[in-house]
């Protein structure tokens, strides 16, 4: 892969950082357009909350990040420059909602309305940033010696020679680009029945997908550093909110179809 875009001197442009920093990007101005376009938020307030969001996104999950792999530092097998690499999305997505419900509090801007703003970009920011991953050689898959190269593995740029890998990156990437469609097509349908009304649908559903993709396909990655469980948690609370906040949002739409 291609983890060095360019290097000059002592500076140099790696690729995991220009794509995640730009997939934060796309989530930040196409949520900003939704929430002001389709739901009628103010700039300013949507704006401010945004950049709270994206701060607290990037600080949680460089702050996780670290944290799983403080085991591996101080037991001499990771370097402090290890270490220190790398971004944890589930830190950054608690850190980032969090801080957002808390901007969104203050600004009494309506919840539900401002997760059906950010569902799509969500999904296209996690599509753009993997690919990230995948050209840096991180979030690497499980892998086995071959003596042919099969159709659906990657060979990342330090494994040795015939030793190939499951694409947890790519695979990941178009798992988050296909919940991105279906939320595409299921926004269309939940904004014919709801009408006016505040109902949270596209949200709760990405939630509930992605969580459960993690839960079933993180098994495929290569154990984190350190790890104790904690994003297995993380996911899974990811798909019982997210079903039981989707069906709450079934249940009020029923009610006020029935008055």
């Amino acid at each position: 892969m291609y983890p060095i875009i360019f290097k000059i001197s002592f500076v140099e442009a790696r690729s995991y950082y220009l794509l995640w920093a730009s997939a934060l990007l796309i989530f930040v101005f196409w949520t900003r357009r939704r929430a002001e376009r389709i739901w009628g938020m103010d700039d300013d307030a949507v704006t401010s909350v945004l950049l709270w969001v994206y701060c607290a996104g990037i600080l949680g999950s460089f702050a996780a990040g670290v944290a799983e792999k403080l085991p591996l530092y101080f037991s001499g097998e990771l370097t402090l420059k290890m270490t220190l690499r790398g971004l944890s999305s589930g830190g950054g997505m608690l850190a980032g909602g969090l801080v957002g419900v808390w901007r969104l509090w203050k600004y009494k801007i309506n919840i539900e309305d401002f997760a059906e703003a950010a569902a799509i970009p969500s999904a296209a920011l996690l599509g753009v940033g993997r690919i990230g991953c995948l050209m840096e050689g991180c979030c690497e898959g499980i892998g086995k010696y071959c003596s042919d190269a099969p159709w659906w593995a990657v060979h990342l740029h330090y494994d040795p020679a015939g030793f190939y890998r499951y694409p947890s990156q790519l695979s990941e990437s178009l798992a988050s680009f296909g919940i991105l469609l279906l939320l595409l097509a299921v926004e269309r349908v939940a904004g014919r029945i709801r009408g006016e009304r505040s109902f949270a649908v596209t949200f709760p559903l990405f939630m509930t997908l992605y969580g459960f993709y993690r839960l079933i396909f993180d098994s495929f990655r290569e154990p984190s550093a350190g790890a104790s469980g904690s994003g297995e948690l993380i996911w899974l609370f990811a798909v019982a909110f997210g079903l039981l906040w989707l069906a709450f949002s079934v249940m009020r739409l029923l009610k006020t179809r029935c008055r």
